[in-house]
Order: C-alpha cells, then structure tokens, then sequence
C-alpha cells in the first residue's frame, strides 16, 4: 500500500497566527502557579530553595575566641527529562470539498460576513481543539503532580502517550506529608483547627504558610463544614440561627481574620478529558481528591518547555510553548491540523510545601 502523498495546506500559517492573535487565551490558574519557562536543553532540574532549619541566635564569642560553626544540611536537587506530547484532528475528503466550496463562495463575495464567519468557525474550531489538548495536558500535569505529592506514580496509567517520562518521586521528607484524623467530608470534622495545626507545623520549620491549595470538590467539603460556617456566619445568620455555606470570598476573608494574616485558599476548579492507558475517556479534576497542599507562595515552580524545530514554516508555526501544523493530503484525500509540544512541570517548591491527605487516610 503507498503512502499518502502530500500536497500542501488547507489553511496558512499566516491563517493560524491571525486566529490566535485573535482568540488569546484565557488567564489559566495552572500557569499561574506554574508560569511558562523556556529552556534550551530538554531536561529539567530544581533544586529545594531553602533549608528547614528554624531562626538560630548567632553565638556569643569574645575577642579571643574563635566563630564557632554549626553543621549546614545540603540542598537536594531533581532532575527529570521533558516529555511530549500532542494531538491532531483530520478532515475527510468530503468535509475537505465542503471547505474548499466555502471558500470559493468568500472568494467570489469577500464582504460576506456569513461565509466569511463560516470559514473562521471551520478551521477555528481545529485550532482551538488542538491548542485545547495541549494546554490541558500541560494543566494536568501541573497540579497532578503537586497533588500526588510529587510523585510522577500517576504517569503510568493515566499518561501513556507521554515520550521520555519514567514514574519517579521528588524526595520529600516524612514529615512533609500528614493527615487529618476526621475526614473533611464529614460536616463535623475540624477543617481549621486542621489548617492550624499545618500552619503550627510549618513554623516548626521555618516555613510561614499563606496559600491552601484544594480540588472544587474538596471546597465543597469546606463550604459545608460546621466549622467553617460558624466562624463565616453572617449577622442575618446570626439573627436567624440558618448557617448558609460560605463562598471563597467570605472562606478568606474569615481565615485572614483568624490567623492574623492573609491565608488563603485556591480553589482548582477545572474539568479535563484525557484518554487512559486502556483507551478509555476520563473527564476528571487534575488536582487530586481528598489533598491539600499548603504553600508559602502562589507560585509552585515552572513548566519548562523547549521549542520544537519546525521544518517546513509553510505549514508549522510556534504557539506560546507549542507548535501547531496543518497538512493536506491525497490519495487518500485528508487533511490535519496538529499540535505537539515538548515539556514538563517542575515543583520548585517541593521542599516547602506540606502535603495532606484530607480523607483521613495515609498517603
């Protein structure tokens, strides 16, 4: 059997930059705590950016005496390879004749604005799917590994089409990982006094706590809880004895005014389809259920990506951190439009943080 021959491009490149530059992206929480950075090798590296040892008092020495030393625990680092990933949609010869006459009927009235609509939502819609799937992958894996504990143990069921990644697990140390004794899903279970004792903790440690980072689901649990609502209730509330669940707004506001300082939670609320190792589809939160991770700043590390090369500039061209392509073929007749990209999450943080199963049972 031979192979398709290929011919050109349904759209130009030229198309695909005006369409982008016209449907920007929304601001995404992933790339918040996970800010884009470029890298020139495709292999990653972070190392713990700070020590656990608490303040310690300089000692007391006189004019004779020598500065006395103490031991200084070394950094760990992690170093991982990128992966790449990505996703293309094809057009059949009949739907490629459909495009092809919507095109001849714009070329023959070009202020038809119908047509003209026509044509953007036909390829519009491959562009936005193929830079969809990318974006969503780079989203995944941002806060499945912040919520697996850093731990790369979820890659080998739910991310077969990864190239490059072995399951590995950044080095955290036991007590960075800890558990709640009453499962936050009980009403009744002591949501701050929880959060508390993760602040009291990280003190322990020289680490000052402000972010509660948490699924949709688990802030559910939040909103829901006794005690969350008793220190969120409002005066008519009061007035009334009915405890209505909190919004985030009112969930901050109280912890702020709680602990002294601003501590906050976010909430990951995005909603992702990806395809498991057995083919199924699974539409899931990245961020894991039942785990909260307590963080001294919003921002968790980096996904570093690198650029991928571009052969033919006719019909690939670089998005952000991805490259998006589009080919025609014949015999038989197809076209595509594609998105790959090359990359991975760093957790900078990782030495930092502190993880916690919120379901009452150990990690």
């Amino acid at each position: 059997m031979s192979n398709p021959v290929t011919v050109g491009s349904m759209i130009t490149v030229q198309d695909i930059q005006a369409w982008y530059a016209a449907n920007p992206l929304p601001d995404s929480k992933a790339e918040a705590a996970f800010p884009l950075v470029k890298s020139k090798t495709d292999k990653w590296e972070t190392i713990s950016p700070a020590s656990t040892a608490t303040k310690k008092a300089a000692s007391p020495i006189s004019s004779t005496s020598t500065v006395p030393v103490v031991g200084r625990k070394g950094f760990k680092s992690v170093l991982g390879n990128m992966a790449e990933f990505g996703l293309g949609r094809k057009m059949n010869g009949e739907k490629i004749e459909e495009f092809e006459d919507l095109k001849i009927k714009f070329e023959e009235n070009v202020s038809n604005k119908a047509v003209a609509q026509q044509l953007l939502d036909w390829f519009g819609d491959d562009l936005k799917f193929v830079r969809d799937a990318v974006i969503n992958e780079m989203t995944y894996l941002d806060w499945a590994l912040v919520s697996n504990a850093c731990s790369f143990s979820f890659i080998s069921s739910n991310s077969p089409h990864l190239i490059g990644v072995n399951p590995m697990e950044y080095p955290i140390e036991a007590w960075q990982k800890i558990v709640n004794a009453t499962a936050w899903s009980n009403p009744a279970s002591q949501i701050i006094t929880d959060i508390y004792n993760a602040i009291e903790l990280g003190k322990t440690k020289n680490k000052r706590i402000n972010t509660v980072t948490v699924n949709q689901k688990n802030f559910q649990y939040v909103r829901q809880n006794t005690q969350v609502q008793e220190f969120t209730t409002t005066l008519l509330g009061s007035l009334t004895g009915v405890a209505t669940p909190p919004n985030l707004e009112r969930v901050n506001q109280m912890m702020e005014d709680y602990f002294g300082y601003p501590v906050k939670f976010r909430v990951v609320d995005e909603e992702i389809t990806r395809e498991l190792a057995d083919q199924t589809e699974v539409t899931e939160n990245p961020f894991k259920n039942d785990v909260a991770v307590y963080s001294q700043t919003e921002v968790l590390g980096r996904f570093q990506w690198k650029s991928l090369a571009i052969i033919d500039n006719t019909r690939e061209t670089a998005e952000s951190f991805f490259t998006v392509g589009n080919v025609k073929q014949v015999d038989p007749s197809n076209a595509k439009t594609y998105s790959k990209a090359k990359g991975f999450s760093v957790v900078d943080t990782f030495a930092d943080n502190i993880y916690q199963k919120t379901n009452a049972v150990n990690w």
